[in-house]
């Protein structure tokens, strides 16, 4: 009896050693809840950062308020898929969409978390720039964290610009522009790059600068109702447009053919003097030997007509949203969407040609950058600090009218609908969505 009753008290004995042991190393009583961020990013260092800040948010978080919340990064999501999963029961918490349209498209089905308590909590108002701000709402209440702003520009290859005798720089009008592209042509250069067959929106950086540049109060006023699609002005652009695709001046007439990936091997080979695409491209950019970035150069498109001056079409990057479903997890996402404003992670987003936060970023974040790098965000600040800015079509049109835009212009260039016949559907659907609630707002 002593024998088995010692056995009985040395179990009862290491059971309670192990169950002690194990109560001390639980990191967390509360058992992990998954926290999903969905984004659009598919470059491989820019994801790889991405999925670390979320991480380190997440755990800051987690430190700070006794939760137990773990990551699920899911990049290369992209609006098909977002669309299909926010239509699902498999909504992800945060989550990237494209435009101002889409959250108006996403808040009406009431599919959004109302962010207004984060932003009182932690002063958006007060640390975001006015425009961006006012971008975040719909119907008065704070939808989303407009991340990133942008714009489209005309990058160039200085050493092609030597062999073809012009200087970039000192194009101010479109005689000007045009003389050099057919300088370009003449050498044996292509003119003006890009590709939009793997990515149909490259089509529209280049029509949310000639849009803009047909007159700013003239598309302001139009995307509002006051204006039409059919006005003159707008068909002249169009029909210029189409001349430089049949003249060959844009990718060869080929720029719905090419891909984005042909676009970058094109320019980076020195086989074009311009490169038509947004402030993004230092993604690709960056990555360059220092002789190679030095050789490229940036600038604004230079006016297509009297009625503008050069200036930058902007647009916020990417608009990030909280599901409805995650109202449970609201406090946790609105520290993750005001974590990425902070100034730490700028100079990283800077170097990796992602989207900076809409803040005056400190420059101190612009050290690391390359001297072409730090031209172009120097002239994208001073637009913005000047108003010098114009209307990117993915950032203030009417969803299927922004869809419109840049599908339809592939149909006028290949001849099968006239310019005005184009320009009266963009008018039909502008005018459908604005009767629909669609409210535009434009700095």
């Amino acid at each position: 009896m002593k024998k088995v009753l010692f056995v009985l008290l040395m179990c009862v004995f290491v059971a309670s050693i192990g169950f002690a042991n194990g109560s001390k190393e639980s990191p967390s009583a509360s058992a992990p809840v998954e926290l999903e961020v969905s984004t659009n990013s598919t470059e491989e260092n820019q994801v790889a950062f991405a999925e670390s800040m979320y991480k380190e948010l997440i755990n800051e978080y987690n430190q700070t308020n006794g939760t137990n919340y773990v990551l699920k990064f899911s990049p290369g999501q992209g609006m098909d898929i977002t669309n299909t999963r926010m239509s699902s029961n498999d909504k992800p918490d945060i989550f990237q969409i494209d435009s101002p349209a889409d959250v108006q498209r996403y808040a009406k089905d009431n599919l959004l978390l109302d962010l207004t308590p984060a932003a009182e909590k932690y002063g958006w108002k007060n640390t975001m720039f006015d425009w961006a701000y006012n971008l975040s709402k719909v119907n008065g209440r704070v939808m989303t964290l407009p991340m990133g702003y942008e714009g489209i520009v005309l990058w160039y290859d200085k050493t092609v610009a030597k062999e073809v005798g012009v200087d970039p720089e000192a194009i101010t009008n479109k005689d000007q522009f045009e003389d050099a592209l057919k300088k370009a042509q003449g050498k044996g250069y292509i003119p003006i790059m890009l590709g939009s067959q793997d990515w149909p929106w490259a089509q529209e950086w280049y029509l949310s600068i000639m849009y803009s540049y047909t007159g700013r109060d003239l598309l302001k006023s139009t995307l509002e109702g006051k204006s039409s699609w059919t006005d003159p002005r707008f068909k002249e652009t169009v029909d210029l447009y189409k001349s430089w695709n049949e003249k060959g001046y844009l990718a060869n007439g080929k720029s719905y053919i090419l891909t984005s990936d042909d676009a970058i091997n094109a320019f980076t080979t020195h086989k074009c003097l311009f490169k038509l695409e947004g402030t993004w491209a230092t993604y690709w950019i960056n990555p360059l030997t220092p002789e190679e970035q030095d050789n490229i150069g940036v600038m604004l498109h230079p006016a297509i007509n009297n009625n503008e001056k050069a200036h930058l079409p902007i647009a916020v990057g990417g608009m990030y949203c909280a599901s409805a479903d995650a109202a449970d997890k609201a406090d946790v996402i609105g520290y993750i969407l005001n974590g990425i404003m902070s100034q730490k992670y700028q100079g990283k987003f800077l170097e990796l040609g992602m989207d900076v936060a809409p803040i005056s970023v400190d420059k101190s974040q612009f050290e690391n950058l390359g001297t072409t790098t730090k031209q172009m965000w120097n002239m994208v600040n001073n637009a913005l600090a000047d108003g010098a800015y114009g209307y990117t079509t993915y950032a203030f049109y009417p969803p299927e009218t922004r869809v419109y835009c840049y599908e339809g212009i592939v149909d006028v260039m290949e001849g099968k609908i006239t310019s005005a016949e184009y320009l009266q559907k963009m008018q039909d659907l502008n005018k459908k969505e604005l009767a629909n609630g669609f409210t535009p707002v434009l700095p």
